[in-house]
């Protein structure tokens, strides 16, 4: 039988960064991914039934999920602070705070203040938690590193990552991870040039863009190609990399 390069990397893909609370069977996409060699999903929240989704299909095998609000929901109550302390201590396959961040795209259902305020007050719970952050971030990227910094966060993930090489540069300077999606593209292809493999993690963001989990081989085969190293190198060091930024 000839072994395709999705074969010889089955079991050591890793899925940073989907949504499975978006899927109608997600159960069954799971055992999908798991069987054609993902090895380990991380499902993402970004609004109260988002977290609530996420929270439990943590649980299944191979999940671990991060909870927290969007820029998209910065206009929820107050009070779903408390509640992410709450379901973080409640379960230990809550690994990070995320997606959390500031995008200047959806400033008509969440004004730019408001954005900062909530992005601020999640950074401070994932301080005092010790938490990693999972970030969303569009067009508003230096405002975010700055926080980033100020608020000194040393586990930072960059969610579908949509800055320049030079940037990508200087956030891997800082020991930061870059998410890349299924999305091919010149920018993207300098950006992956530019970063060392322990720098990077490989992600899915399905069912938004790739269709499911099991998509992140064809961006461990992206990535592979363009650094001209085998997929299976790609695969080991991005999973080691998730691993090592989620303690899993």
């Amino acid at each position: 039988m000839v072994r395709t390069r999705q074969d010889m990397i089955r079991g050591s893909m890793t899925d940073a960064h989907c949504h499975l609370d978006l899927f109608d069977a997600p159960a069954k996409i799971v055992e999908e991914a798991t069987g054609r060699g993902v090895d380990l999903i991380i499902t993402a929240g970004g609004s109260g039934k988002g977290n609530a989704g996420t929270w439990n299909l943590s649980r299944l095998p191979h999940v671990y999920g991060v909870i927290g609000i969007d820029p998209g929901s910065a206009n929820e109550d107050d009070g779903y602070f408390d509640e992410l302390e709450i379901m973080v201590k409640g379960n230990d396959k809550i690994v990070g705070l995320g997606e959390i961040g500031l995008d200047a795209t959806v400033e008509n259902s969440a004004a730019a203040y408001r954005q900062v305020e909530v992005f601020e007050r999640q950074l401070e719970i994932a301080r005092r938690l010790e938490m990693p952050v999972v970030i969303h971030s569009r067009k508003r990227l230096d405002e975010v590193v700055g926080m980033l910094v100020e608020k000194r966060m040393p586990r930072v993930m960059f969610h579908f990552f949509e800055g320049d090489e030079k940037e990508a540069a200087e956030l891997a300077g800082r020991g930061w991870l870059l998410s890349i999606p299924p999305a091919e593209s010149g920018k993207r292809k300098r950006i992956i040039n530019e970063i060392e493999l322990s720098n990077i993690v490989t992600e899915t963001d399905s069912p938004v863009v790739g269709k499911t989990p099991a998509d992140v081989f064809q961006v461990i085969d992206y990535i592979a190609r363009i650094k001209n190293v085998s997929p299976v190198e790609v695969a080991e060091q991005t999973t080691k990399n998730v691993k090592g930024f989620f303690g899993i």
